[in-house]
């Protein structure tokens, strides 16, 4: 299928999707007194028709080839199946134990379509937990799980493109909710889950840490915790294959978009001319912001228990890493997309429905706006006269600015707020 009519298709989904959305907000009783009565039926019924039909329709009946990075996530697993050892078989730019996961599918159906279903469950297995976790504190907690079933964003990177990200969330959950059982003396479990999590998902995990340790009442125990895992696991694999297991790390060249750098470049290009090639120095500076502003906020907000702020802290972290990294691209935003719907809107309030919007739909459109085009690299101001370059830009701006919003409402909730969810 040409990839404009795919788009166009894309584009007629959000359409739906979005008016999903509104009926959802304009039944908020209905799906209170549902929450009371028969939260597994509705919880299901979202997952059958709004994931798992979509799936069959897209793979089975039209039999469409899953796309992004599903053909490489596939590589990884065949090779992994096949007994390969991770870095030195193959190439990854994921922890070591991730390669073995997503091949659990693949010995029960060899094909990367299964891949994406995998996906789709592990999302809806974390959103069902959200779900758990978030219901003892508000009354609209599976209305929020509906509309982020809703939500274009999570429809199109993780039921089209089969993207991970949201393992991320996956990850914090499990840590807030360890945090919520165990008020005092967590830091043992906090170190363990952590240092799992290092070893299973990305490597970009690490930018929480700084703050988690500014919040934790014993940072150098879990720091210990987290050692007596991770230095056996390197010292493993540096046995093995040397330091190629560094593999990861050096995934962060490329410069990508929407993010500060990308809509400033213009700019930054009338002083110093910046190098491609060479642009690490300007994800290592991102870097900074990336982990300063939520230890920051971490630090304004000590005075409370961490089981309180630490959705916000996450929600922080990774906003801040599409914010400032130069190689953030916007397919990242489901990394934090459910904790938002949960944690920061209020589908009461006009503007946040507003900007939720936005947000998704942007991080559908300006992506392929970009790529369609191209992919320019803004050097010059003069590049505008290019109408379909200043679209492209225009949507940067916008999205780059829903990020700072959410930030900014993040801060609110970690820094000023005393009460935890919505009402």
């Amino acid at each position: 299928m040409p990839i404009l009519t795919v788009f166009y298709i894309k584009l007629i989904i959000n359409l739906g999707l979005t008016f999903g959305i509104f009926w959802v907000i304009s039944r908020s009783d209905l799906f209170s007194k549902w929450q009371k009565e028969n939260e597994k039926l509705i919880f299901g019924l979202g997952f059958l028709i709004l994931r798992l039909i979509p799936w069959a329709g897209i793979f089975l009946i039209v039999s469409e080839e899953p796309r992004g990075d599903i053909p490489f996530f596939f590589y990884k697993a065949e090779a992994a199946k096949n007994g390969g050892f991770v870095y030195r078989d193959f190439w990854s730019y994921h922890a070591p134990i991730y390669a073995y996961i997503i091949s659990l599918p693949v010995w029960i159906w060899h094909n990367a379509r299964a891949i994406v279903l995998f996906m789709v469950l592990m999302e809806s297995g974390i959103l069902w937990l959200t779900y758990q976790t978030y219901k003892q504190k508000t009354s609209r907690a599976l209305q929020l799980a509906i509309i982020y079933y809703l939500l274009p964003a999570g429809f199109m990177y993780i039921l089209v493109d089969g993207q991970e990200e949201v393992w991320f969330w996956g990850a914090a959950l499990l840590i807030w909710r360890y945090t919520i059982r165990k008020t005092d003396n967590y830091e043992i479990g906090i170190g363990l889950l952590y240092a799992l999590a290092l070893l299973t998902i990305k490597v970009t995990f690490i930018f929480l840490l700084p703050a988690l340790l500014v919040v934790v009442k014993r940072p150098v125990k879990m720091l210990l915790v987290m050692a007596a895992v991770g230095i056996p696991a390197v010292g493993f694999l540096y046995w093995q294959i040397g330091d190629l297991f560094l593999m990861p790390i050096r995934h962060t060249e490329q410069l990508m978009t929407p993010n500060l750098f990308s809509v400033s470049r213009p700019f930054v290009e009338m002083i110093i001319h910046i190098n491609e090639k060479k642009s690490t120095l300007i994800n290592w500076f991102g870097l900074l912001f990336t982990v300063f502003v939520p230890a920051y906020m971490a630090f304004k907000a000590r005075h409370r228990h961490i089981s309180e702020i630490l959705p916000g802290i996450f929600i922080a972290c990774f906003v801040c890493m599409m914010i400032f990294q130069a190689s953030a691209m916007g397919a990242y935003v489901i990394a934090y997309l459910m904790a938002v719907v949960f944690e920061i809107i209020d589908i009461r309030k006009t503007l946040h429905v507003a900007v939720l919007l936005a947000l998704n739909w942007l991080t559908v459109v300006q992506p392929f706006v970009w790529v369609y085009i191209k992919q320019p690299a803004y050097t010059s101001l003069s590049m505008f006269g290019n109408p379909a370059y200043l679209f492209e830009y225009i949507l940067q701006i916008l999205n780059v600015l829903c990020f700072f919003w959410v930030l900014r409402e993040t801060y609110r909730k970690v820094v000023f707020s005393e009460n935890i969810g919505v009402a």
